[in-house]
């Protein structure tokens, strides 16, 4: 371990001793967990030497990290183990996946912004972790095709739970999610499941960043926003990854098949100058190719999260694969 890493893993754990065990916090399977995730790599590298801090930190296209102390808080609350399924709405840079991947047996982590998801599953992957499932989606819909699950976490505040979430939550589970407005008031709030039944407790007055949804706008709003925000995001070179090549394999959910959403894809990849391809699955979803700059891949990722105009798309998942030598421009298979 070279000098700076030791150093960063001292701060790493005088932030546990400082900001989360002299706060009374005692869970120790969290605190471990606290302890083992650097978070030092889940910000931007000019704001490194602030990782520890007792604060939320920026990320990029107005999110955040969640202040360490948050981070232990809700991941206690929602009280999971080695055989639970957690649901995580809203993860941004991947650091509350990671903690979560640390006391929990799987872990599925919806983000909506596909330079943010992009790079949070870059840095799980090369932490290793394998139990954490992301993809690019609507946080407001959950994740149906593998609910239950015994645990949701919302890191995002809404104004009121989305009742998908309440659907997906198992009998016995938790549901941890900040409500109140984005610039108002805020309440950590916990609901227990007892069959029908939703016990809510309140925990604690809190301040998050405000849950964006899809069907607020009806998708054509949140379209607009991520085309707004890759258009930015080219301009500064967000995380580096302006040049630096890479290939993913994606898979779109959702209303995607008899909407024009291939011929779409062709002209949108075509216009950007990636290689690649797209065709439609048997199970209704429809699969992609991409290869080319990081940033021009992410820009494609924001336009596959929207699609054409009749596309109502759920869900984006991406896997890294290797570079296919012999494709020549954007084709329709």
């Amino acid at each position: 371990m070279g000098d700076s890493s030791l150093k960063l893993a001292e701060r790493r754990e005088r932030m546990v001793e400082e900001q989360i065990v002299a706060r009374g916090f005692t869970d120790e399977r969290v605190l471990a967990a606290m302890r083992k995730v650097p978070r030092d790599l889940f910000v931007p590298p000019r704001l490194v030497a602030q990782a520890y801090a007792d604060r939320p930190l920026p990320i990029g296209l107005g999110q955040t990290i969640s202040q360490p102390y948050m981070v232990a808080i809700m991941t206690e609350l929602v009280g999971v183990g080695p055989q639970s399924r957690v649901l995580e709405i809203g993860s941004g840079s991947g650091y509350q996946s990671a903690v979560l991947a640390e006391v929990a047996g799987e872990v599925w982590a919806l983000e909506l912004l596909a330079p943010l998801a992009e790079r949070a599953r870059a840095t799980l992957s090369r932490l290793g972790y394998g139990n954490v499932h992301t993809a690019i989606g609507d946080g407001a819909q959950g994740w149906a095709e593998q609910a239950p699950f015994h645990a949701i976490l919302v890191a995002a505040a809404a104004e009121k739970v989305p009742p998908a979430l309440f659907a997906q939550l198992a009998d016995g589970g938790r549901l941890a999610i900040p409500v109140g407005r984005a610039r108002g008031n805020q309440v950590l709030l916990v609901y227990r499941r007892d069959g029908d039944t939703f016990r809510e407790v309140r925990e604690t007055g809190c301040r998050f960043v405000p849950l964006v949804s899809g069907t607020a706008t009806g998708g054509r709003g949140v379209g607009a926003a991520l085309r707004s925000l890759s258009q930015r995001r080219h301009g500064s070179g967000h995380h580096g990854e302006v040049g630096r090549m890479k290939a993913v394999r994606v898979r779109v959910s959702g209303r995607v098949q008899g909407v024009y959403y291939r011929v779409s894809a062709q002209a949108e990849g075509r216009r950007l100058g990636l290689q690649g391809w797209v065709r439609n699955t048997s199970d209704g979803a429809v699969m992609l190719h991409l290869q080319g700059a990081g940033d021009v891949v992410d820009a494609m990722l924001d336009w596959c999260r929207v699609g054409p105009a009749a596309a109502r798309v759920s869900r984006v998942e991406v896997d890294d694969v290797a570079r296919d030598e012999t494709l020549q421009g954007f084709e329709v298979r």
